[in-house]
This record gives C-alpha cells, sequence and structure tokens, in this order.
C-alpha cells in the first residue's frame, strides 16, 4: 500500500517542503534593457595652424581668396602667394616707397667736412651731434632687427610681408648714411668708433634703446601660440613701441641737426636726415595703419586695460626722450634750441599719437614748439590716419633749399 505520506503531502492537502526541493523551479528571463539611440555627435572642427613661410608647398592646395586673408593670424593659406590683393592701401604705400630710393652717396658732403677740419662746431654741438648719430645708427639697426625676430612672422597677408622687406632695405640705406657722414668728414675707423660706441657708454642712450627691445623680446619669448589672444597682445605693445620709435625717437634726433642746419652748420648731415626722415614717415604710416587693423579684426585686444597700457607706453617714451635731451645737450641746449622746448616737442608729438591711437592726450600741449622743423620735410604729403601718400616724387627729382 501507498503510504501518501511517501509523496510528499502534509496532512493539510499542502505540498511539503520536500516537494519544493526536489523539482526545480524555471528561471525567468534576465530583462533585457532596450537599445538606445546614439545621438548623432557633428564632426570637430579642424583648425589649421596659422600660416607661416616654413610651411611646405603642397601640390593641389586652395588658392586663398580675399576673405581667407588676415594681417595677423591667417590659417589656411600660402603666404607666398602675391595676389589677391586685400590691403590696397599697404600696397600703395610699397609702390610709393619704391619711388623714393636714394642712396647717400648722391649727396655731397664737401661744406660739412671743411666746417669739421676747421672746428666750426662749438664744444656743446660737437657732443650734440656725437651723441645723436651714435644712437640713431643704434637705432635702426634695431628697427629691422624687430621686424626679423618678432613681427615678420606674425604678419599672414603678403602685401605687407613685401612692406617690412622693402622697409629692411631702406633702414640698411640709413644705417649707410650715418657711415658716409663720418667717413666723409675723414674719420678713421678708430674715430668712428669711438662715437658709434657711445649708445653703450652713456646710460640715457643705453636705457633708451634697450627700452624698445624689452618689447621685440616679450615677443620672442612668449609661449604664447602664434595667433592666439595672448600673443596679439605681445605683438600689439611691440608694434605700439616701434610706432613711437619712428614717430617720436626719430623726428626728435632729426631736429637737433635740423637746429644745426638753421644756423649754417652741417647742411649736408641735415640733408642727409631729410631723405631719412620722409623715409620714416611712410614707415609710421605703415605702423599705425597695422596697428589699426590688427584692432579692427581683434576689436577684443583693444579693452579699457590695453588702452591703459599703450597711454603707459607712450608716458615712458617721453621720460626716455627727456633723459636723452638732457644727456645730449647737457648744458640746457644749443643755441636755437633749449632743453625745455625739445621736450615739449616731445610732449606735443606724444599728445599727437595718443590722437591717433584714440587713446587720451597725457601732456595737452597743443601748439607745435618748432614749427619749423616742417622747413626740412622733404615734399610729400601724408593722411597719417589712412596711410595713403598722395603726393611723391622720385629721389632725382627732390630738391634741397
Amino acid at each position: 500500500m501507498l503510504d501518501f505520506d511517501d509523496t510528499g503531502s502534509s496532512s493539510d492537502g499542502s505540498f511539503s517542503s520536500t516537494f519544493s526541493s526536489t523539482v526545480p523551479r524555471r528561471k525567468s528571463k534576465p530583462t533585457q534593457p532596450k537599445p538606445t539611440q546614439r545621438k548623432a555627435t557633428a564632426k570637430p572642427k579642424v583648425i589649421s595652424p596659422v600660416s607661416s613661410s616654413l610651411d611646405p608647398i603642397t601640390i593641389g592646395a586652395k588658392h586663398p581668396s580675399a576673405s581667407d586673408i588676415k594681417i595677423v593670424g591667417g590659417r589656411g593659406y600660402d603666404l607666398r602667394q602675391p595676389i589677391p590683393v586685400k590691403y590696397r592701401a599697404v600696397r600703395e604705400l610699397f609702390l610709393n616707397a619704391r619711388k623714393n630710393f636714394w642712396t647717400p652717396n648722391d649727396i655731397p658732403m664737401g661744406e660739412d667736412k671743411l666746417q669739421w677740419d676747421m672746428g666750426k662746431l662749438t664744444e656743446s654741438e660737437m657732443w650734440l651731434f656725437k651723441t645723436n648719430i651714435s644712437y640713431l645708427t643704434a637705432g635702426d639697426n634695431l628697427v629691422p632687427d624687430n621686424l626679423v625676430n618678432a613681427i615678420f612672422k606674425h604678419i599672414t597677408a603678403n602685401e605687407m610681408r613685401q612692406y617690412f622687406r622693402w622697409i629692411m632695405c631702406e633702414e640698411a640705406n640709413h644705417i649707410e648714411s650715418y657711415l658716409f657722414i663720418l667717413e666723409s668728414f675723414g674719420l678713421d675707423d678708430k674715430g668712428q668708433g669711438q662715437i658709434f660706441n657711445l649708445y653703450q657708454e652713456i646710460p640715457a642712450l643705453t636705457n633708451k634703446l634697450n627700452w624698445n627691445l624689452t618689447f621685440t623680446n616679450n615677443v620672442v619669448n612668449s609661449d604664447a601660440p602664434i595667433g592666439s589672444p595672448e600673443a596679439n597682445r605681445a605683438l600689439l605693445e611691440d608694434l605700439i613701441s616701434y610706432y613711437i620709435f619712428e614717430t617720436l625717437f626719430f623726428p626728435l634726433g632729426f631736429s637737433q641737426i635740423f637746429a644745426l642746419a638753421r644756423k649754417g652748420k652741417l647742411r649736408n648731415t641735415a640733408q642727409q636726415y631729410s631723405y631719412i626722415w620722409r623715409d620714416e614717415n611712410l614707415h609710421s604710416s605703415n605702423g599705425l595703419w597695422l596697428i589699426k587693423q590688427i584692432i579692427r579684426e581683434n576689436p577684443k585686444l583693444w579693452n579699457t586695460t590695453m588702452q591703459e597700457r599703450s597711454r603707459a607706453i607712450v608716458n615712458e617714451a617721453v621720460k626716455l626722450e627727456t633723459d636723452y635731451a638732457h644727456a645730449s645737450m647737457p648744458d640746457g641746449g644749443i643755441l636755437g634750441l633749449p632743453v625745455n622746448t625739445y621736450v615739449d616737442f616731445a610732449r606735443f608729438v606724444a599728445d599727437n599719437i595718443c590722437n591717433k591711437l584714440g587713446i587720451k592726450s597725457l601732456f595737452g600741449v597743443r601748439e607745435h614748439p618748432m614749427p619749423w622743423i616742417s622747413e626740412y620735410e622733404l615734399n610729400h604729403e601724408v593722411n597719417f590716419f589712412e596711410g595713403r601718400v598722395r603726393e611723391y616724387q622720385t629721389g632725382s627729382q627732390l630738391t634741397w633749399d
């Protein structure tokens, strides 16, 4: 007989635990997660590096359009392409500058040599001349060095690069002019060297030159990528310092020799300086145009901080020029050019620089302290805001009154 107790049921008719433990339960399938649809992601935009003249030439590369080109920070095009010309004003400056080429040997120096040999210059005038030509020679070396080492690699418009090449040629010609002046006086290498070396002996000259070099080195030593806001800020400061060089330091230096020429002394040297000044006026116009174009294309650079910094740079330049004035004219000036008048002229030019940059003036000098200096400007008319030369003559057509 079967014993129901063996069936695994309990006395109350329910299934005992024996049954549940011996009969396996059916496992339920795990819940599968519903597949999620992936959202389409946009491909990251590829940003080309800033164009460089060291970039390899690529077969089949796209020819740039004017809209591709930027004055600094341009990307994705070959800098060796001379067309299209986007910045016509720069091209015009370059073409006009070419008409102006001259050489120092075009200007006879016989009258100045006679005055030098006969001791017609006073001791104060002789000292002024020596410190003046020493500083200007060193300064005209700094300008092309700055272009080569600091500025050129940032410029991504071929027409501006082309004009900078010409400027470097002109600066080399200016250095030859200073050499030619001293050679014409009959000075040997030792005599010339003693004069040229003064910029390394007189602190006011050394400090003035090192000031510009500081801005050059700030660009050269920057770790910021070319085209970045940080790199552009350093570049803009450097350009402003060299705009001051061309617009304030050089013309003020020329004015010292023009003051001598007004008294009939060193008129041949003054004529050399007039030719140099004409070149520097165009360099100044180009420098201002470049500063403004960088700001147009990168308006965030020209914030309140940068404007105040620019104003401080101009103020520093005037202090350096004041120190130079006292070093080159330690007796309070020369006949026809008191130190105080010279310093007022520096302040007058500084205020003009501030006005052209669109920042508040520093000194409030409204009247030109030395209006006679215009007598030594060669025939040209320049709109400094647009950098356009309205009238220009070739060197062979220029006359000296």
